[in-house]
C-alpha cells in the first residue's frame, strides 16, 4: 500500500471524529486536536522501525516489537511540548514551566503504567529526526521499548518530540 494513503485515511478519520463531535481547535468540545500529518507520518516510521530486531548500542539487542498506536492525548502532549521547545527556543525534556513529561502526559487525562519520551531539534524531515534517534543507544531503546502500546508525537519549527506509553 502506498504510504500516503495510510496518512491520508489516518487524517480522514481524524477529521471526521472531529466533525462528528462538533468541535475543534483547543477551546472547542472536543478536547484533542487532530492528528496532523508529520505526527501521522513519525507514527508510521517508529511502527517501521519496531517491525524489525535492531542494536540499540550499548542498550543492545531488541526483537521486533508490536506496532503502537497513535494516541490522542499523548500526541497532544508532545506537540504541545514540541512547541514550548520551539517558543523557548532550547530543547529540553523539561518544559519551560520545569514540567516532566510524565506531569506532561497526566495533564492530558493519560494514565499511564510506564512512559518514555524522545525530543531533538534541528531535523529538516520526519525521516531525519527518526535516523537520528534510531542512532542513539537511549533514543533507539525507547522506539523498541516492548513494553510501550501507545505513541503521541509532535513537532514545531524543527522540534520534535514523541511521548511513547502504556495504560494502566
Amino acid at each position: 500500500m502506498p504510504r500516503t494513503l495510510p496518512r491520508l485515511l489516518a487524517a480522514c478519520l481524524a477529521l471526521a471524529a472531529l466533525t462528528a463531535c462538533g468541535g475543534g481547535g483547543l477551546g472547542g468540545p472536543w478536547p484533542f486536536p487532530v492528528v496532523d500529518e508529520t505526527a501521522v507520518a513519525l507514527h508510521e516510521l517508529v511502527n517501521d522501525a519496531r517491525a524489525s530486531g535492531r542494536s540499540c548500542g550499548t542498550r543492545g539487542w531488541f526483537d521486533a516489537a508490536a506496532p503502537l498506536a497513535l494516541e490522542p492525548r499523548l500526541t497532544r502532549a508532545a506537540q504541545l511540548h514540541s512547541e514550548d521547545m520551539h517558543d523557548a527556543g532550547a530543547m529540553s525534556h523539561t518544559g519551560s514551566d520545569g514540567s516532566t513529561f510524565t506531569q506532561r502526559i497526566d495533564r492530558q487525562g493519560y494514565a499511564y503504567a510506564t512512559a518514555g519520551e524522545n525530543v531533538a531539534r534541528g531535523y529538516p524531515t520526519p525521516e531525519a529526526v527518526m535516523a537520528g534517534w534510531l542512532g542513539s543507544d537511549g533514543h533507539c531503546a525507547n522506539l523498541m521499548h516492548g513494553g510501550f502500546t501507545d505513541l503521541g508525537a509532535g513537532e514545531s519549527g524543527a522540534y520534535w518530540t514523541l511521548v511513547f506509553a502504556r495504560p494502566r
